[in-house]
């Protein structure tokens, strides 16, 4: 038993939704959620989600989820507007609880997800990623992980070779860095501006036997000089905006750059007015529910 303390996130929404906002709250808190039946309606779903009251970024976090719920309602045509609901809750066993609901999974065909406290067995085509998510962002649940996973894996395919170089902006865990790794990649540079997501994917990167392939640090998209061959960044749409400039410039000739954290409709489009003016070609889109993932190439 601790002192510590927690903010319990509850959120009253259609049942139709309610995968699609348990994953935007499980990457947000990297921390377990569950679904319950509301027992005031069938049509609707309750998702239950902690952060630590201690957590510097907890107003920014409640901020977002804040910011999220209009914005799908907005993108969905007869969607009802979720709510939310704040409470605390003591530390007690919870640490325990949100770990006994993350189980190992399929991020792709492939590629599987694996918490560091579970067992699992791969058949002979799966790669498996070790997580730990500590209180840093990305336990890979959310759709925008997986559709970038799967445009990486779908351009890595498609090349002779792997790139020479690959970046991968916004890090969080270190999900992306480390399929990447697993998937050909050798010289990758992970870079994150929140000291926990370092900490957190330097711990993952060194469970997955990728430390000779990643470096990881909390460098600021300023400082970097050298081109990449492959650019990641599932981040969110309005940081994807004002990264443009950067992120075309680090890009290497014939590079290819993947984007995710993106709303498909109006946010997707938006992406690819901006990133096609700045010089970049669209390659391919992939979209789930409301997510999007885009990617481009440097002629």
């Amino acid at each position: 038993m601790t002192d510590k303390s927690w903010q319990k996130i509850i959120i009253r929404c259609p049942a139709a939704v309610d995968e699609t906002i348990a994953s935007f709250v499980t990457e947000l808190t990297s921390n377990g959620v569950e679904i319950i039946d509301d027992n005031t309606s069938t049509d609707n779903s309750i998702i239950i989600g902690y952060l630590a009251a201690s957590d510097p970024t907890l107003p920014d976090k409640l901020a977002a989820i804040r910011t999220y719920l209009p914005e799908l309602a907005r993108q969905i045509p007869d969607y009802q507007e979720a709510t939310l609901q704040l409470d605390s809750l003591a530390d007690e066993d919870w640490h325990r609880k949100w770990k006994e609901s993350f189980k190992p999974f399929h991020l792709t065909d492939t590629i599987v997800i694996k918490p560091s406290w579970e067992n699992y067995t791969p058949a002979p085509h799966e790669k498996v990623i070790e997580i730990d998510p500590g209180m840093a962002f990305g336990t890979g649940l959310h759709a925008s992980t997986r559709l970038a996973m799967e445009l990486l894996e779908n351009h890595l395919g498609d090349m002779v070779s792997p790139p020479q170089s690959t970046l991968d902006v916004g890090t969080g865990t270190g999900i992306l860095a480390i399929g990447a790794a697993l998937l050909g990649c050798e010289d990758i540079t992970a870079i994150d501006n929140d000291p926990e997501a370092v900490s957190a994917a330097k711990k993952n990167i060194a469970a997955n036997n990728s430390v000779e392939k990643i470096e990881t640090s909390s460098t600021s998209l300023d400082e970097l000089t050298t081109p990449y061959g492959l650019i990641l960044a599932n981040i969110i749409h309005n940081t994807l905006v004002e990264m443009a400039p950067s992120l075309t410039r680090l890009l290497s000739s014939g590079g290819i750059l993947i984007m995710a954290g993106i709303l498909k409709g109006e946010q997707a489009e938006n992406i690819t007015e901006i990133y096609c003016k700045n010089g970049l070609l669209k390659q391919k889109e992939r979209s789930s529910g409301e997510w999007s993932a885009l990617s481009f190439r440097k002629p």
